[in-house]
């Protein structure tokens, strides 16, 4: 492959990706300010602070569903708000995920195009890879994406970078374990697993496959069981279920439903699973929340394709080459298979868009033409930049502390009640500690779903004797009062303001109005 004009040697490979990707993520994090998205107002702070405050077991799905989300990576993201620390300090604990991640995809484009390796061809790999709808919005926030991603590309980097030098145990017991490691701390993160596992299934000689994917299991179990198995433990001795609550269909905890508790909202049907990447290209709500548009899946798709075209047509002097190849086209088309199949949400492909994005930049560089071709690759990266739509996950102006909440003087014996499925896990985080918060209406609780927790949550309402309160956010019109008028209570007075810097919150005073019959038994006793 003939080297491209912009091409310059390093003696330092690392320097260039490094320094590229600190500049432009440091430059994403200052443009959108710092994290004020869905899930860290309801449950990235509030999970790790009520098991650093002890109060966890006192509350009742204070977060709703996700509650019981694996904190272990919110932990320092807790720890950092809870000491006061201003925002952009915290933002660059939440970017360091996305910098590993996009350093490694840079290297891993140098790896797989050495020829046309280059300061320009990585500014514009680059820029490309974080002006991506998956990549830029989730900078700098708690949705841990970029976390994922970091495991994913710093595994497959050491995947091409082990081709032909290490064997087959040194080469991928470490992908599993960086893998099992990501997966281990999100879920979500199993769908590069399998990817993985049809990456070393391709990888060499077929007679090679049983060891390539003993030890990329291996890895991958370690891994899995050093991020994910305490707190699955903690789930299995307190629900039943060690994925609490997905899955219960097989569990079957007494506190949950008996289905899979799964977000189907995006997942496409029949065909139009086969056309997402093109329906990418047309900005919509099919994949996300948000409204947005993004053209690297098909763009990389075709890259991919012709860059396997390319290589077969050269494998008589390149044969070794074929092995990663085949590995990252199988990777990136069965993660992507999974990722059709049971999510859709198209943050979730973080490390995909990466992949997608180096691979469009390094067959563009092997393509690159003998006049103006520098001009041609910023041209080129500029475009794809510029036609991309990204979502807004909810950003906030840097401030200090990050998350503010005051809260009023709580009476003693005081009992907090949560009835409406919008975030407010981040309030309750800064709840005193002797002032329970009970949920008995969100995306996880009502009254119509009668399983043990919601009967435990109906039971320490009704027999509770001290005061009553009711947080909720500020209404813009006259709110639902059915949820608590179920258990008898209705409002007592006059709301309070809660000041935030994240929502309008109110604290409303509860009184009981009727004796109402219990909607749910007692509890049985037992987990």
């Amino acid at each position: 492959m003939p080297s491209s004009p912009s091409a310059t040697p390093q003696s330092n490979p690392w320097k260039a990706p490094a320094i590229t990707a600190l500049v432009l993520v440091l430059l994403a994090m200052a443009i959108q300010g710092q994290d004020g998205n869905w899930d860290l107002r309801n449950y990235h702070l509030y999970t790790p602070s009520a098991l650093l405050d002890g109060r966890y077991g006192q509350d009742i799905a204070a977060a709703q569903l996700q509650t019981w989300h694996n904190p272990t990576l919110d932990v320092p993201f807790a720890w950092m708000v809870r000491a006061g620390l201003p925002g952009w300090l915290v933002s660059l604990w939440l970017g360091l995920h996305a910098f590993i991640a996009v350093l490694f995809a840079l290297r891993l484009l140098d790896q797989l195009w050495p020829q046309q390796r280059g300061t320009l061809r990585t500014a514009m790999a680059g820029l490309a890879a974080v002006g991506g709808a998956a990549v830029m919005p989730s900078i700098g926030t708690t949705f841990n994406d970029a976390f994922v991603a970091a495991g994913v590309m710093a595994g497959l980097w050491w995947a091409v970078d082990s081709q032909g030098r290490r064997g087959d145990w040194a080469t991928w017991m470490p992908v599993g374990l960086f893998a099992g490691l990501a997966a281990g701390l999100k879920l979500t993160g199993a769908m590069y697993c399998i990817g993985f596992i049809g990456a070393a299934l391709v990888a060499g000689p077929l007679r090679g496959a049983p060891a390539r994917l003993l030890a990329l299991a291996v890895g991958g179990i370690v891994g899995g069981l050093l991020t994910a198995g305490p707190w699955a433990l903690h789930l299995w001795q307190t629900h039943g279920n060690p994925l609490f609550p997905y899955f219960n269909e097989w569990f079957a905890s007494p506190d949950a439903l008996p289905h899979g508790h799964k977000d189907v909202r995006f997942v496409p049907h029949d065909l139009d699973a086969l056309r997402a990447p093109f329906h990418l290209l047309i900005e919509s709500t099919r994949f996300s929340e948000s409204r947005l548009a993004d053209p690297r899946l098909l763009l990389g798709f075709s890259a991919l394709a012709a860059w396997w075209v390319t290589a077969w047509r050269a494998r008589a002097q390149h044969a070794r080459d074929m092995g990663m190849v085949h590995a990252l086209l199988v990777f990136v088309l069965l993660s992507f298979a999974v990722w059709v199949t049971l999510y859709g949400i198209y943050r979730y492909l973080f490390a995909l868009e990466l992949v997608c994005s180096i691979t469009i930049i390094g067959m563009l560089s092997q393509w690159l033409p003998r006049r103006f071709p520098r001009t041609v690759l910023v041209l080129s990266a500029l475009l794809i930049v510029g036609v991309t739509n990204r979502p807004g996950w909810g950003r906030e102006s840097f401030s200090t502390p990050m998350v503010e909440v005051r809260l009023p003087a709580f009476p003693r014996d005081s009992l907090v009640v949560l009835a409406e499925d919008k975030p407010l896990g981040y309030a309750v985080a800064h709840l005193p500690g002797d002032v329970p918060a009970i949920s008995i209406h969100n995306n996880f609780m009502t009254p119509e779903r009668c399983t043990r927790l919601q009967a435990r949550a109906e039971q320490r309402v009704r027999q509770h004797t001290g005061p009553l309160f009711l947080l909720r956010e500020v209404p813009d019109s006259a709110p639902p009062a059915e949820h608590y008028h179920a258990y008898g209570l209705a409002l007592g007075g006059a709301c309070r303001n809660v000041p935030t810097n994240l929502s309008r919150l109110e604290l409303c005073p509860l009184v009981r109005r009727s004796a109402t019959p219990t909607i749910c038994p007692a509890p049985a006793p037992g987990r």
